[in-house]
């Protein structure tokens, strides 16, 4: 019988298999995600049962495909709740609860058809098909609309953190203004960080234990995505440069 060292191990490389095909091949990287889950159980890994399923909830809402994700962070908010885990809890049960919010009716009727049928499928692929095929002033207008609410990220896979550094370094320098005493953004930062929360972004924990000044690496990206782990990289990069 394997020991509970073993089964994490095995959880563990699942997960980062899982994480390779999501972009590519859903069901399998489902298939390994629950694998995965079982083997957590097993291990009596209950934390990581509970992020790593919060973790594909977040990986699919950024692929624009929200009605699955909203599961994957109810189930996470059920286990950080039995874990004790208020915060954890409450914020994977606010990130569900608000998927659900804004695909109301009224806001899915006023979408293209071909975008609002790719929404009611959870169909990323058919979603970005149904975006490419629009008039290109629509199309801006659907992605800002998407974007405004959170079911379309700048970061769509764990392959487009450079993309995503690129994309908010003018935000990263007002993080590092603010680590070293410059106090004038902080509200502005502030702000951009709960809506970034809202839309699947993982770094105002981090932003914030950073202004408190942590600087371990390790420790404040513990639990984070390959992208949002770039992005605080990145923030202590900038901080440690002359």
């Amino acid at each position: 019988m394997s020991n509970p060292a073993q089964l994490k191990a095995e959880a563990d490389a699942l997960i980062a298999r899982g994480k390779a095909l999501i972009a590519t091949d859903l069901p399998q990287a489902t298939d390994l995600l629950n694998r995965a889950v079982r083997l957590y159980w097993a291990a009596g890994e209950y934390y990581s049962a509970a992020a790593q399923t919060g973790n594909y909830g977040w990986a699919l809402r950024r692929m624009g495909r929200p009605d699955l994700a909203r599961p994957y962070l109810a189930r996470a908010a059920e286990i950080f709740a039995d874990l004790g885990l208020a915060d954890f809890a409450e914020r994977h049960r606010a990130a569900a609860e608000d998927i659900a919010a804004d695909l109301t009716p009224e806001f899915l009727a006023s979408l293209p058809p071909a975008v609002r049928q790719a929404l009611e499928q959870g169909d990323g692929a058919l979603l970005q098909f149904a975006i490419n095929t629009l008039p290109t002033d629509q199309q801006q207008m659907v992605i800002d609309r998407l974007s405004a609410i959170g079911l379309i990220s700048l970061a769509e896979s764990a392959g487009d953190a450079n993309h995503a550094v690129q994309q908010f370094e003018p935000l990263l320098q007002a993080i590092v203004a603010v680590a070293r005493g410059d106090e004038s953004e902080r509200p502005d930062v502030e702000r951009a960080l709960d809506d970034l929360e809202r839309k699947g972004w993982r770094i105002r924990k981090a932003v914030r234990q950073i202004w408190q000044g942590e600087r371990r690496r390790q420790r404040l990206t513990y639990g984070l995505d390959e992208v949002d782990t770039a992005i605080v990289h990145r923030i202590l990069d900038l901080l440690n440069a002359p």
